[in-house]
């Protein structure tokens, strides 16, 4: 069933390139983000770009359908530990993660192999098949639903001892702090930060990778902010870049497994 979707969804997202479907956004983005590379360079990574996300939407269907213990032998963390032993200090736990490889694999999977639920951050949206379909795929394991608006609960689940997940990458506000991605100065998500500084919960940063095999690997990197101290603009700031940066070393390794086809350059 896995390997029928994955062809199914590569071929629907090739043709959605070919025809044009945010062709523009995402080549545009492209030259913003490599102005270096010529444009046949360029092209090929749209067009893995494009396979990918025919990739993620089609195993949205698996991951809603198939055994969570199928689920569970596709993905493999390299270093469990780091998340387990900071989740064991009781002051919570920020899981920082882009729109790369398969984020709902990482949720999903993530969870089942690390014994422990995680509260997801998501948009506040108008409810719709479509959403409801992904809210019962979320919760399968067991992780709950978070809107973005909801600060209160996300305090409470670190005050709690317990997991917030969240992804991070896509465009801001324009008011936000901007941070240098990619050579150019783009409003960034400040949520993460600020709930860091605030509550002095640790933060790791989620790498999902697809392999060639199809399966996936998540390694966690810690994001370090002992050196600052309170929750001021400089600080914020400073933490947001941190994980961003990360996030452009983990692209650039692999930019065809990014989501490419959202406007992240829309304030510049």
């Amino acid at each position: 069933m896995r390997v029928v979707l994955k062809i199914f969804g590569v071929l629907i997202a090739k043709l959605a390139f070919a025809f044009g479907i945010r062709k523009n956004v995402t080549l545009e983005n492209l030259n913003k983000a490599y102005p270096e590379l010529t444009g046949a360079e360029k092209n090929k990574i749209a067009i893995g770009a494009y396979a990918n996300l025919g990739i993620v939407f089609a195993e949205m269907l698996y991951l809603r359908f198939a055994s969570l213990k199928s689920i569970e032998s596709r993905i493999r963390i390299s270093n469990p530990e780091l998340f387990q032993n900071l989740l064991r200090e009781q002051k919570g736990l920020i899981v920082v993660a882009g729109h790369f490889a398969n984020w709902e694999w990482l949720a999903l999977g993530g969870a089942r192999i690390l014994k422990e639920n995680f509260a997801i951050v998501r948009k506040n949206i108008r409810t719709s098949f479509t959403e409801r379909f992904l809210e019962k795929m979320r919760i399968r394991t067991g992780n709950t639903l978070i809107n973005s608006g909801d600060i209160r609960r996300m305090y409470r689940v670190l005050r709690n001892g317990s997991c917030i997940a969240l992804l991070a990458d896509q465009a801001a506000p324009g008011e936000s702090t901007r941070i240098n991605f990619f050579g150019r100065e783009v409003p960034t998500a400040e949520g993460p930060a600020r709930l860091a500084l605030q509550t002095r919960a640790p933060m790791l940063f989620a790498e999902c990778l697809r392999k060639a095999d199809g399966d996936y690997l998540i390694t966690f990197h810690c994001i370090c902010f002992d050196d600052l101290l309170d929750a001021v603009e400089e600080n914020v700031h400073e933490l947001t870049y941190r994980h961003a940066h990360l996030l452009e070393e983990i692209i650039r390794r692999q930019p065809d497994q990014w989501l490419w086809q959202h406007r992240r350059w829309k304030y510049v």
